[in-house]
């Protein structure tokens, strides 16, 4: 491997075969640095790639909005009707791409397939998007039992980020060794109700692991939660070289002025890729609109829609409203739907006056 920087553009036309450049190759993008990125074909081998500069000037496709999907559903890539946008395209672990091989273990990266999901955040302090992973089967949500203490508003937001994302949902609940606390039991029990599964881990014990492994194996997952919960531990016993496959992938591209950022994809031994993602002590949500927040709590997804009034601001006093109703009728918890209300709150603070206008 060369230390030579990769050519950011090459405007000469390639050959051209079913639409696409004879030689390019389809890859999976398990790693980034500053300009330059990671990818695995199917056949093992591994290629830094530079992206090519015409691929500056969009984002990959967005999959469709909950309102263009069935509710627990696979999402499919689908046309944007949508003008390119003129930014840097923001190319994340997971995406699959088309590129041009340089020779030794280089290239070029021409095309950045559609996504078929994102699991994306907001960053409030910029105003951006954050991709977590693209593309992925299902998260798995990581809290522990205890040391620290789970923060159940954190994992409702994380359901309603998956939800309105399409990809499945795994709870996992780790250090089981630790014991289950009264009020964790009690909250297992809410989850496993609204069809959520739930594994009890513990990589001290090994205790759930092999039902983990099942879940994981063939998929895409990423493995996400705050800090401490033990998820670090959890990587390293589900991919005993996982510590020295990171330090591989970063020493690939730390090559020159290359660092290695954010997630990264590993591939499971019976099959699979997981992305370990860094603890995350906020998750704000990202362009999810106010009225799709009702779909993205299994409670009220029946309900929205039925409030007896349009401007129904769904408020705990609010006369008419459908979604009050379920918590009345004890169909949701006090504390789901405070997690409704915030995330409710939130975004209509994003929209400002637009939403406003939506209420006259």
């Amino acid at each position: 491997m060369t230390n030579d920087p990769l050519p950011e553009d090459d405007t000469a036309p390639l050959p051209q075969e079913n639409g696409h450049a004879a030689s390019t190759r389809e890859g999976l993008v398990v790693a980034l640095a500053p300009n330059v990125f990671e990818v695995v074909t199917a056949d093992g081998a591994s290629w830094l790639c530079a992206l090519r500069g015409r691929l500056r000037k969009s984002r990959p496709a967005r999959p469709a909005s909950r309102q263009q999907q069935s509710p627990r559903q696979p999402s499919i890539p689908v046309p944007t009707e949508e003008p390119a946008v003129e930014a840097p395209t923001r190319v994340a672990p997971g995406d699959q791409v088309r590129f041009t091989p340089l020779g030794n273990g280089e290239g070029v990266i021409e095309e950045i397939i559609p996504r078929r999901t994102v699991l994306a955040r907001a960053r409030p302090e910029v105003g951006t998007e954050q991709v977590l992973l693209a593309n992925p089967d299902q998260a798995a949500l990581v809290f522990a039992m205890r040391e620290p203490s789970p923060h159940f508003g954190l994992l409702d937001r994380y359901l309603a980020l998956c939800e309105h994302a399409h990809v499945t949902a795994l709870i996992c609940l780790n250090k089981d060794d630790l014991g289950e606390p009264e009020d964790v039991a009690t909250a297992e029990q809410t989850y496993r109700a609204l069809g959520y599964p739930v594994l009890r881990t513990s990589a001290t014990t090994g205790d759930g692991l092999d039902a983990l492994r099942q879940q994981l194996t063939g998929r895409i997952s990423l493995l996400t939660g705050p800090s401490g919960v033990g998820k670090s531990s959890l990587m390293n016993t589900l991919i005993p070289d996982a510590r020295q496959r990171t330090g591989e992938i970063s020493t690939a591209t730390g090559k020159g002025r290359h660092t290695t950022t954010g997630v990264r994809l590993l591939p499971l031994p019976e099959g699979g890729w997981l992305a370990d993602s860094a603890g995350i002590r906020e998750l704000a949500l990202w362009q999810v609109p106010s009225d799709e927040l009702a779909g993205c709590f299994v409670e009220l997804r029946d309900a929205a829609g039925d409030c007896e009034y349009e401007d129904c601001t769904h408020g705990i006093e609010e006369e008419g409203c459908a979604l009050r109703a379920v918590l009345i009728e004890g169909r949701m918890t006090p504390e789901r739907y405070a997690s409704f209300q915030r995330l409710l709150d939130e975004a209509r603070a994003t929209e400002g006056p637009a939403w406003e206008a939506k209420r006259r």
